[in-house]
């Protein structure tokens, strides 16, 4: 895991570290980034005949897909779900003998923790601190963003959110919900849940996509039963366990997902560098060159650039104007995700509170999962999204994880002594990430995001946040073949 202290040790090292002078070596594509997304399409190109070389900055393959090992056992921190939709990563885990095993993250009952009261979802509508007007009374305060971003989402095919016939939707949820006149507190709470970065700072085009996405893939396998369909979901946690084609709605790697890069990476062999952080690039109409930190150079007739922007704007590039590519290169924003993984005894059988509860305070969320035995262990996450992940990123970082215990004891007393920490994610921390995923500002959309995966000259661009049509793992799978498509193309 990451620390400031580590990460600033480690960079002055670096900087330190004498200079080796390396000859330029030659490839057919340099792709920067050891992620699905650019490994897959190194796979790809060599099928073709083509000799990748992939430059990773870590000492470690997967980019977002990240295990971590704890005594308790492999914990993905990262990406993890694999849909029924993901044609892309189920057809690799095939590929590489990879088990696949149903996901085992049922949620139990969950309540709301709201201006110092606990709210009962059922008797909301009629408790006094609603202040809500009309139909939104009837929605449970956890659920007001997502349910009335879903409720204007007008959008039907999966690409419509790039569509120029609703360009004057890409403006704030803030502004969405204003427009159709929503109340005052109505727009409070759904600022306490609405997707992406904060109710003012991301496109609902942006969120009108994952919600599109996410419908398709809620599809495969058929209509939910009406038990699960009134199930509070937050954030689209809900498992089905009903088997098609062998597979629950969810699956995840047996072992943890980060087998997948690494059997990727030890099939692609020696074309993968590790600790190969790129610093610069030069473009011209025919070749690129790529320097790293250590003074490796390499040069290609292309490039494809598989790292998240975040990464991408502190690497000097030369060439021609890059017009789309580079506004998305310099403005796009990165959401964040922190979460605290835990073990705790049931302490909800103690206080008689709802298991699972998110909450206006700094904690966010806390997920209770199911262990299917009522009494015993069981694990739970504390979860931060949006303005609460961005403020949590702020704290000292070798404070964060006791804040969070305490806070935890603080809302529920019966916690104390009931909750061992397994490990902590904060993507935005982490160096060669900052953010868990790309997101969108309203205006962005119409700004630059339909062109922004035009190449820059000989570079093309993968990665989740180059998605059109898909999310998640599969976004980065699909990006990575589209690239690689793009080269094959220009190559002849």
């Amino acid at each position: 895991m990451f620390t400031r202290r580590g990460f600033l040790a480690a960079t002055a090292a670096l900087s330190l570290a004498p200079r080796v002078a390396f000859a330029e070596e030659q490839a057919d594509i340099i792709i920067i980034g050891a992620g699905l997304s650019g490994m897959n399409a190194a796979l790809i190109l060599r099928e073709q005949g083509l000799r990748p070389i992939v430059l990773e900055a870590g000492a470690q393959v997967g980019g977002r897909v990240r295990t971590h090992q704890t005594a308790d056992g492999p914990i993905d921190v990262g990406a993890s779900q694999i849909g029924r939709s993901y044609a892309r990563v189920l057809d690799a885990c095939w590929r590489y003998k990879l088990k696949l095993i149903p996901e085992d993250r049922d949620l139990l009952t969950f309540g709301t923790h709201y201006k110092g009261n606990w709210i009962d979802a059922a008797s909301w509508e009629s408790n006094p601190l609603n202040q809500c007007v009309g139909e939104e009374r009837k929605i449970a305060p956890m659920m007001m963003g997502s349910r009335l971003v879903g409720k204007y989402n007008p959008l039907k095919e999966l690409d419509d959110w790039l569509n120029p016939a609703f360009a004057d939707q890409d403006i704030s949820l803030r502004t969405l919900l204003q427009r159709h006149g929503h109340s005052a507190q109505a727009i409070e709470l759904a600022a306490l849940s609405a997707p992406g970065i904060s109710i003012d700072d991301t496109s609902v085009l942006r969120m009108w996509q994952e919600e599109t996405r996410g419908a398709l893939d809620r599809k495969f396998g058929g209509p939910a039963s009406g038990q699960e369909a009134t199930k509070l979901h937050p954030f689209g946690e809900q498992h089905r366990r009903d088997l098609v084609n062998g597979l629950t709605s969810t699956s995840n790697i047996d072992g943890g997902c980060h087998l997948l890069p690494a059997a990727m990476a030890a099939d692609l062999g020696d074309a993968v560098r590790l600790n190969k952080q790129v610093t610069a690039i030069d473009l011209t109409d025919t070749s690129a060159s790529v320097r790293c930190a250590d003074g490796s150079r390499y040069k290609a007739r292309f490039i494809i650039s598989a790292v998240p922007f975040t990464l991408l704007r502190n690497v000097a590039i030369s060439g021609a104007p890059g017009g789309a590519a580079a506004k998305a290169i310099a403005q796009m924003p990165y959401a964040n995700t922190a979460r605290l993984y835990m073990h705790v005894e049931p302490f909800w059988l103690e206080d008689g509170l709802p298991p699972s509860f998110n909450s206006d305070g700094p904690l966010g969320m806390f997920w209770a999962i199911d262990n299917h035995k009522g009494t015993g262990t069981h694990r739970a996450m504390i979860v931060m999204v949006g303005q609460r992940a961005a403020a949590i990123s702020q704290r000292d970082p070798d404070q964060v994880v006791p804040f969070l215990v305490e806070e935890l004891a603080r809302l529920r007393p019966a916690s104390a002594g009931k909750a061992k920490v397994a490990t902590y994610k904060d993507w935005a921390r982490d160096p060669l990430q900052r953010g868990c995923g790309f997101s969108l500002a309203p205006g962005q959309i119409n700004s630059f995001a339909r062109e922004m995966n035009q190449p820059w000259q000989v570079m093309h661009f993968a990665g989740e946040h180059t998605r059109r049509s898909d999310f998640g793992m599969e976004s980065a799978m699909e990006s990575g073949e589209r690239a690689a498509l793009e080269v094959l193309t220009r190559a002849g």
